[in-house]
């Protein structure tokens, strides 16, 4: 056996809670560190392409692609110049693609986009979002600003996280009966 899939999971790893942290603090786009964990280990075979057909993997690139672009031309911070809504829509996104790896790999995506809605629902109630209303051109504007991102990143980085789970518990706990 070789090592070679247990540092791919190893670094993949780092990447990941790399793409996490920046979907609460974006000092970057956190959807390159889970694109490049998603291509590790689809390249590293541990993302097998049953799992991950080729086409979605170049969705997930062009996906990443627009987030980048969208970046470039956003304006930093929100209008009183905080990021309190990355908190609530990261952590909501994040809680959405664990409940979507626990009902089943279809439910990853889902599971992103209600969280990340419910997130910026959630901060719209709060006082610093009270700028944000819900179902006018501000509430729709905010999402594509700072949901989509998280949903990119944070779905690419739970389909990766499951499929280590998926490795890990097949390398160590399969008996071959």
């Amino acid at each position: 056996m070789t090592m070679l899939p247990t540092i791919v999971i190893v670094i993949s790893a780092l990447l990941l809670l790399v793409a996490f942290v920046l979907t609460i603090k974006p000092w970057w786009v956190a959807a390159v560190p889970a694109w490049l964990a998603m291509v590790l280990l689809y390249f590293g075979n541990v993302l097998q392409p049953a799992t991950l057909p080729v086409w979605k993997l170049v969705m997930w690139t062009f996906a990443t692609m627009i987030v980048v672009a969208l970046r470039r031309y956003q304006p930093q911070g929100e209008p009183d110049g905080r990021n309190t809504g990355n908190l609530y829509v990261g952590l909501s996104a994040i809680v959405g693609v664990l409940l979507g790896i626990m009902m089943g790999q279809n439910y990853v995506l889902l599971g992103t986009i209600v969280g990340a809605m419910v997130g910026a629902m959630a901060y719209s109630r709060t006082p610093h979002g009270k700028w944000i209303r819900f179902a006018k051109s501000t509430f729709i504007q905010y999402f594509c600003a700072r949901c989509l991102p998280a949903i990119v990143a944070v779905a690419m980085a739970g389909i990766c996280l499951e499929a280590i789970l998926f490795n890990i518990r097949t390398s160590f706990f399969y008996t071959g009966i």
